[in-house]
């Protein structure tokens, strides 16, 4: 795995400390669910979730000492039942960024990934790692990148920033039944990509999800986390609101991947300890909600606030709309 850089003040020491011992799991790791959190080893933050074939692939990022700065390295995580996980490891961190492609950037300022796969002109699975690093050593400037790589558990190979186009951070693939891809990124902005699955083919447009009584309130629009998932015909466009104290998760309901949405209201609550960054994805007929937590005793290793993965069920009404997530765990008890 990928160390932060040590310097001599105690949080940099921790975070070679705590990094020395998750360097001593052996990985694959294979572990049984035991209920929420998902993850009681190391932290596992923004569930980037997908279904192919019979299997159910989580990427996640990580939490380091020092805060979000010092985010690096990416997980990927596998099961065909939900029951029984294997957790591969480090995929990806920015000691592998293409510095050619980059240039000089700064160590670490790996946030919430997004993945994608897709069949290349010879008829061959390639699956595509999309990351948000922070490109500037004066301010934040957030591009996303992507690696390549022909299995879901990589090797990953970088390829450097999206090319055509600048998206930001928190970026999610949505392909839809016709094969188009489309990226969805902070702040609520969408555009198709091109079917290289490396560079966007059009310029990202505004997605149009509330009416202005919405996004004019601080704890109810749009914050972070972009999501969009496809139902009975419907696109569900979802996103998180950290300044909310009840309600984290909210979405809305349309007939195009661009909206506009008709905004719906909250679906989850606010999680224990950190913001929703949720996943919506349907394995085996049923459909689950992935987000993480942050709470004080798990995960056995603590490198920062090491927020931790969770799923749980999801369910719609009869007219489409989702019924309100119920957090499950023994941290809640």
């Amino acid at each position: 795995m990928a160390l932060c850089i040590v310097s001599t003040n105690t949080n940099a020491q921790k975070t070679s400390n705590n990094a020395a011992k998750i360097g001593k799991i052996k990985f694959p790791y294979q572990f049984k669910y035991a209920g929420n959190p998902l993850s009681r080893i190391h932290g596992a933050a923004d569930p980037s979730v997908h279904v192919w074939g019979d299997t159910l692939w989580m990427y996640t990022s990580q939490d380091h000492e020092g805060g979000y700065k010092n985010m690096d390295g990416y997980h990927a995580w596998s099961t065909t039942d939900l029951v029984h996980w294997t957790d591969h490891g480090d995929i990806f961190n920015s000691s592998m960024l293409d510095t050619t492609a980059w240039g000089k950037t700064p160590d670490a300022w790996m946030w919430a990934p997004g993945a994608a796969r897709k069949k290349n002109e010879e008829g061959v699975w390639q699956y595509y790692l999309y990351y948000p690093h922070n490109a500037s050593f004066e301010g934040q400037k957030w591009i996303t990148g992507v690696a390549t790589a022909p299995t879901p558990a990589g090797p990953f190979k970088d390829l450097g920033p999206l090319r055509g186009g600048e998206m930001h951070m928190d970026p999610m693939v949505f392909i839809d039944d016709d094969g188009q891809a489309y990226m969805h990124s902070n702040n609520h902005i969408v555009a198709k990509l091109k079917p290289n699955m490396i560079e966007l083919a059009e310029i990202p447009q505004e997605v149009e999800y509330a009416p202005k009584e919405i996004t004019s309130v601080d704890t109810l629009k749009y914050c972070e986390g972009s999501y969009l998932h496809k139902r009975n015909g419907k696109y569900y466009f979802s996103y998180s609101n950290w300044k909310n104290s009840e309600f984290q998760g909210f979405y809305a309901v349309g007939d195009s991947p661009y909206g506009p949405f008709e905004w719906k209201g909250a679906m989850a609550p606010n999680p224990k300890g950190a913001q929703d960054h949720h996943s919506i994805i349907e394995f085996k007929g049923e459909w689950y909600y992935f987000y993480h937590v942050a709470i004080p005793n798990i995960p056995a290793v603590k490198d920062g606030q090491s927020r931790i993965a969770c799923y749980d069920k999801l369910y719609y009404n009869e007219d489409g709309t989702i019924k309100m997530v119920e957090h499950t765990g023994d941290y809640l008890k």
